[in-house]
C-alpha cells in the first residue's frame, strides 16, 4: 500500500524559502520501500503474514519559477516493484512477479498566496495539476507457478497480471489539489506543513490485477482506479550544531487511499487504508544543490474495508500489507 505521489523534498535552505523569477530547478528524489507484515482493520496484524512488497521509486521532477509567485512542475516517476508470495512452489524456488517502467506523469501549477518579498517569515501556497495514465496498468511478469495440488506438485513458468501493489500506473487521468506553507517562529525553529490530494474520477480500469482472479478477496475482479492522499505537518531546526547550510526536521506524515473517491465510483478491487508515520530528516544546502533525506517510521496502520468488501458481506477487511519504514533521499540542483 503507497500513493503514487511524487515524493516531496522537504528541509530549510540558506538562499530562503523562494525561488526567483526564471529559476529552474531539477530534483530527482529516490523512494524505497519493503512492506512483509500484514495489517487488517484498525492496526490488527495478521500472523503469519502473506505476500512481502518491495517498491524502489525515481521521481524526476522539473520546476520553472513563472514570477515570484508562480510555478510550474512536471513530475516523472520511474517504478521497479517485486510481489513476492513467499510460496514455496518447490525446494529453493518461490512465486516472484516483477515490474519496472514509466509511472504516471503529473504536471502542477502553485501560486503563493502573499508576496515572497514582503513575507521571508511565513506564506502558503495552493496547487492544481493533471496527472495523465502514461504509467503501464497492464503488467505481466513471468513466475513459477504449481497448477496442481501440494502432494502433487506441477510447476510452470507462467505468465501472469502482476498485482496491483507493483503496476507503474492506475490508468486513470488524475486531478492534483495541493497546499503546502511554512512559519518562522523564531531564528532557531520554523514549522512546515503540506498537504496533498490526487482525485482519480475513473471509476475501474478494467483490469484483473488480483494475480489469481477474483477472490479470496470480492467477486469483482475489476481493479479500482483509487484516490490517494499525503500530508505531512512538523517543524525544521536550521544550523544545528552551528553548521552552515544543515538543517533537521521532524514531523507526523500520513498518507494512504480512501473507501470512497472524491469523483465518480468506487467499486473495484482496491485496498483503501492510511500508514501515520513519525518522518525524521536531515537537508544539506550549499551554493545551487540541496541534499534531502527522510525516514518515515511507521506507528499505525489500517486497513479499511473496501466498497466491495463492504457489499460483498465481509466482516472485516482482508490484510495488506504494510511498510515499518521508508527511506527517501532526494537531490536538487537550481539553474
Amino acid at each position: 500500500m503507497v500513493t503514487r505521489l511524487s515524493v516531496p523534498v522537504s528541509g530549510t535552505s540558506e538562499g530562503g524559502p523562494y525561488l526567483q523569477k526564471n529559476d529552474t530547478q531539477v530534483s530527482l528524489v529516490y523512494r524505497y520501500l519493503h512492506a512483509e507484515r500484514h495489517f487488517r482493520d484498525n492496526n490488527i496484524e495478521n500472523i503469519p503474514p502473506g505476500p512481502h512488497v518491495t517498491l524502489n521509486t525515481f521521481d524526476l521532477s522539473v520546476t520553472r519559477q513563472l514570477s515570484l509567485k508562480s510555478s510550474l512542475s512536471l513530475s516523472i516517476p520511474f517504478i521497479d516493484g517485486e510481489f513476492n508470495r513467499r510460496f514455496r512452489v518447490q525446494p529453493g524456488a518461490r512465486s516472484v512477479s516483477n515490474t519496472s517502467g514509466l509511472g504516471d506523469i503529473a504536471l502542477t501549477y502553485r501560486r503563493w498566496m502573499f508576496e515572497p518579498e514582503s513575507h521571508t517569515t511565513g506564506n502558503y501556497r495552493l496547487a492544481f495539476g493533471f496527472k495523465l495514465p502514461t504509467g503501464d496498468y497492464k503488467a505481466r511478469s513471468d513466475r513459477l507457478v504449481n497448477l496442481g495440488t501440494s502432494d502433487e506438485p506441477m510447476v510452470e513458468m507462467t505468465s501472469t497480471n502482476a498485482d496491483v501493489a507493483i503496476q507503474p500506473g492506475d490508468g486513470g487521468f488524475g486531478l492534483v489539489f495541493g497546499f503546502d506553507g511554512f512559519k518562522v517562529v523564531e531564528e532557531s525553529l520554523s514549522l512546515y506543513a503540506e498537504a496533498t490530494y490526487l482525485a482519480n474520477p475513473r471509476e475501474s480500469n478494467d483490469m484483473n490485477n488480483q494475480e489469481f482472479g477474483s477472490g479470496p478477496y470480492v467477486p469483482n475482479d475489476r481493479t479500482s482506479v483509487p484516490d490517494y492522499y499525503l500530508a505531512r505537518l512538523g517543524g525544521a531546526v536550521p544550523r544545528p550544531f552551528g553548521i552552515a547550510g544543515l538543517a533537521t526536521t521532524l514531523g507526523l506524515r500520513i498518507e494512504g487511499q480512501p473507501v470512497h473517491d472524491l469523483f465518480g465510483g468506487s467499486e473495484g478491487f482496491r485496498r483503501p487504508g492510511y500508514t501515520l508515520a513519525v518522518e525524521p530528516g536531515l537537508s544539506f544546502a550549499k551554493w545551487n544543490s540541496q541534499w534531502n533525506l527522510s525516514v518515515p517510521l511507521t506507528i499505525r496502520r489500517v486497513r479499511h474495508k473496501s466498497l466491495d468488501e463492504d457489499l460483498d458481506g465481509r466482516t472485516s477487511a482482508v490484510s495488506a500489507a504494510f511498510a515499518d519504514y521508508n527511506i527517501l533521499v532526494g537531490y536538487s540542483l537550481l539553474f
